[in-house]
């Protein structure tokens, strides 16, 4: 089944492990977090289990955020307090470090993002921490790529439908492009627009979503450049 390009107008980027990686440092941080409670005396499956119990409940109530992920590691470390203090220090600096880094984009994410804008009205959408959102955004020179960057504390069927009523947009001229099955993908396609996948290797367990079989209105890539012959092919045959 071919994918129903025709009449797409707008495109809209996810950012985080769309444009740059972002969660393998999450990942890096909770692996080396488990290792220091294992040298501590502490069953590392217990303490993986508490981490995606405490994530669950921090997530559904105080949203994402590297912010509330070190909240998560504070609240381990308080009742397991065998886990070495000054390892545990370090390990919470070296992860700031990550969070507040300038951003490297994936292969030819710049370059690509020019060449479809030459044809299509491009943005950026993420979901998270305002400032931090925003932050990398614009550390990574990102908000030059793009007509305007949209940053919201939840990407689901309601986000989609506000972004696309406050600007007009009519949901078959839209086209999501992103890592994430849970927030990019499936809630985008239910609202009647167009998705496209990249995925990503190291993607966060909680963005984990069944995709769609067939679907016209939806298609899977390998590369983020791919996206050039998917919306250009007509202007390198002319």
């Amino acid at each position: 089944m071919l994918f129903q390009k025709d009449g797409i107008r707008h495109i809209i980027f996810d950012a985080d492990d769309t444009l740059w990686e972002n969660n393998i440092f999450y990942l890096k941080t909770t692996r080396d977090f488990i290792g220091l409670a294992e040298e501590a005396g502490y069953d590392p499956a217990e303490i993986e289990k508490l981490f995606d119990e405490l994530e669950l409940r921090v997530v559904r109530e105080h949203g994402y955020g590297s912010y509330n992920y070190v909240y998560i590691l504070d609240q381990i470390y308080a009742t397991h307090q065998r886990i070495a203090k000054d390892k545990f220090t370090e390990l919470i600096k070296r992860f700031k470090g990550f969070m507040t880094r300038k951003p490297d984009f994936f292969p030819l994410v710049p370059e690509t993002i020019h060449q479809l804008s030459k044809k299509f009205d491009c943005f950026i959408l993420t979901k998270g921490d305002q400032a931090e959102q925003e932050g990398k955004i614009l550390r990574a020179g990102a908000e030059k790529l793009v007509r305007k960057y949209f940053v919201v504390p939840e990407k689901d069927d309601h986000t989609y439908r506000q972004l696309l009523s406050s600007h007009q947009w009519i949901p078959e001229e839209c086209c999501m492009v992103g890592n994430s099955p849970k927030s990019d993908i499936n809630p985008s396609l239910r609202i009647g627009m167009k998705a496209i996948l990249i995925p990503y290797e190291n993607n966060w367990k909680l963005d984990h979503d069944p995709l769609p079989v067939q679907d016209k209105n939806f298609l899977i890539l390998d590369e983020f450049e791919d996206l050039i012959p998917v919306f250009c092919e007509d202007d390198s045959q002319s």
